[in-house]
């Protein structure tokens, strides 16, 4: 049954997949794989679907009306509640590390290293400063941390139709659950994995809950998720969301009993240089930091 299911649903138009490849911002390296990805999925049903969505510069924009926004490490980094050592510390690591995170031409072994240091250049200042509870709240909130619109709308259409969301971040866990919480979304049924800062008895910040999740070391982390990807075996289908190439590792717990992982990269900035290695790596890339419309819409091509 299931086989025959199939057949006749690549031999359906996909409408709703054909419009969506034929918008300006969206690539797609080859259509005829995708096409029977999406047929496969549509045909196994959302009970055995799961989401897998990076956050920074996923869920939320780098870039709106040509402003810059910020990471959730920034939120607390370009704060002005922060010293001023703290903030021109953290400047220069972004200065020096950010070049190097969107070099296509830096092997992604020798990334994955410089990844890892900025990452725990920053969190040990971050430790350092013995950040309180109200200040990294305080931080998200005048932070130009943005959600990308209509993120609500497709966390609320995975809850009606009963598909189960992670957040997999490198980012700094409060901030993001801060962020949410501002924008009104549930989270209560969402799983997040991401950077935990664990306060003292004075509430301030004396640790980042091991380990410390960077964008190079997802997959290692991925595998201490253990009881959450056995609990989830039956969704044999993964929608993965990211924007940096080393986000597909976020896939590696579900590729044991997966069937189908789908992944959408949202390529942001150093469009032309990455633009290739971005289409060889993801199944569809979305171009010019759109909003979630077009991730809504895949979905709904799946109903």
């Amino acid at each position: 049954w299931y086989q025959r299911r199939v057949r006749d649903l690549r031999m359906l138009d996909l409408a709703q997949f054909n419009d969506l490849l034929g918008r300006e911002n969206v690539r797609c390296g080859d259509v005829e794989v995708v096409k029977q990805k999406l047929a496969q999925m549509k045909a196994a049903g959302n009970k055995s679907l799961q989401v897998l969505a990076d956050f920074d510069y996923t869920i939320s924009h780098l870039r709106y009306k040509d402003d810059r926004k910020s990471s959730s490490f920034g939120a607390l980094e370009k704060y002005s509640g922060m010293s001023e050592q703290f903030r021109e510390s953290t400047l220069a690591l972004y200065n020096h590390y950010y070049p190097l995170e969107v070099d296509p031409t830096i092997p992604s072994e020798e990334k994955v290293k410089l990844m890892t240091e900025w990452f725990t250049r920053s969190a040990g200042l971050i430790i350092e400063a013995g950040v309180s509870e109200e200040l990294v709240r305080t931080a998200a909130d005048h932070s130009k941390v943005q959600l990308r619109e209509r993120f609500g709308v497709f966390v609320e259409r995975l809850r009606s139709k009963e598909v189960p969301l992670m957040i997999f971040s490198a980012g700094v866990g409060q901030v993001i659950q801060r962020v949410l919480q501002t924008a009104d979304i549930r989270t209560d049924d969402i799983k997040l994995l991401a950077n935990m800062l664990e306060y003292d008895e004075n509430g301030r910040a004396h640790c980042f809950r091991p380990p410390l999740i960077t964008t190079g070391n997802k997959s290692t982390v991925a595998r201490n998720e253990i009881e959450y990807f056995n609990s989830h075996c039956e969704r044999v289908n993964t929608i993965l969301l990211g924007d940096n190439i080393e986000d597909v590792q976020m896939a590696s717990c579900v590729r044991e009993y997966s069937k189908n992982v789908l992944t959408v990269g949202f390529l942001n900035d150093r469009v032309e240089d990455r633009m290739d290695l971005y289409t060889s790596t993801f199944d569809i890339v979305l171009l010019n930091d759109p909003d979630f419309g077009d991730v809504i819409e895949l979905f709904d091509s799946l109903q």
